[in-house]
């Protein structure tokens, strides 16, 4: 781009360098349009400008009833080089923190205000001391809030976690804070029982996780807390297969029961960690020879396993059975 506009310029040069009269031409013409352009800039005008109105820091156990200005109207006066340079570099915009601003109490509702009159040096550092404000519409932001219905939920997690091949979750998720207050209208505080984390999937876990995550805004809703921290401990786990001999509970007296088969496989994980604590005698498998009346296969039972294994599969679930007199 740069060199174009040199090759540009050089043409330029060239072609009046060759046209002496469109040259001169040229040159008397640029003159009389820097006196016009001076004289006009010199001069003294009134306009309009806009300024855009930024706002923070509202009060979270209030909720505003009133409407918010998106800009400023300034009815200003000045110079023309000081109008022209506002408009081609005014970007800036006015910020206003609610928060800070004096609360005066109604019968039905709170106020705070932000009077122009009382804060023209903030305005002036957007646009120009050497422009003179006349007048501003509005001349008062006035804010009005009621107070909020609040109310203390629990955070449920949103999102998908995948753990690596023989990895799982150790225990349960735990979230610090586990539950928060929000703060809205009392109608639509009724419909809202829990609030979720943001959408998040968690991809080949094997370590623990300590990680922050956003909480999914709610419509008229403000919460206590603008995140949390949700945490997990991973452990590696391994299957182990245990056979079990089945007993019998509850056989009609004066006869035993034999099952085929008599013994069963229990399909298991468990943590590494806990693997050397595993044995039979932890176990208890068996079937219920109640009510037997229509019945021919029993549905096997384990009347005791050790907490820290999981049970994948019991092989096979139901047996078949002969009841012997004695």
């Amino acid at each position: 781009m740069y060199k174009k506009l040199q090759a540009l310029f050089r043409q330029i040069t060239t072609f009046l360098h060759l046209n002496k009269r469109l040259s001169k031409y040229f040159i008397f013409l640029l003159v009389s349009f820097s006196f016009w352009f001076l004289t006009i800039m010199s001069k003294e005008y009134e306009t309009t400008i806009f300024i855009p109105i930024s706002y923070s820091n509202f009060p979270e156990s209030q909720q505003l009833i009133s409407n918010l200005e998106s800009q400023m109207e300034l009815k200003v006066k000045s110079h023309g080089f000081y109008l022209l340079s506002n408009n081609l570099f005014q970007t800036k915009t006015l910020q206003i923190s609610v928060n800070n601003l004096e609360e005066s109490k109604e019968r039905k509702y709170s106020q705070k205000q932000w009077v122009v009159n009382k804060n023209l040096k903030k305005i002036y550092k957007l646009i120009s001391t050497d422009i003179k404000i006349l007048s501003t519409n509005p001349d008062t932001l006035i804010f009005r809030f009621q107070k909020k219905e609040s109310k203390k939920v629990k955070i449920v997690f949103n999102g998908d976690l995948n753990f690596s091949s023989q990895y799982r979750m150790k225990d349960r998720i735990r979230f610090f804070p586990d539950s928060i207050f929000i703060f809205g209208s009392k109608e639509e505080m009724s419909k809202i029982n829990f609030v979720e984390s943001e959408k998040t999937d968690f991809e080949n876990i094997e370590k623990a996780i300590k990680q922050d995550l956003k909480l999914t805004e709610l419509e008229g809703i403000s919460f206590s807390e603008e995140k949390v921290q949700i945490q997990f401990e991973v452990e590696k786990f391994t299957e182990k297969i245990i056979e079990l001999p089945l007993r019998a509970i509850n056989v009609p007296k004066g006869y035993k029961i034999k099952c085929y088969p008599a013994k069963i496989d229990i399909v298991t994980t468990i943590a590494f960690d806990d693997y050397s604590k595993l044995n039979t005698n932890l176990f208890v498998a068996q079937v219920d020879a109640s009510n037997l009346k229509q019945k021919k296969r029993l549905d096997v039972i384990l009347s005791k396993q050790p907490s820290f294994i999981d049970i994948v599969k019991i092989k096979p679930s139901r047996v078949e059975f002969l009841l012997i007199k004695e």
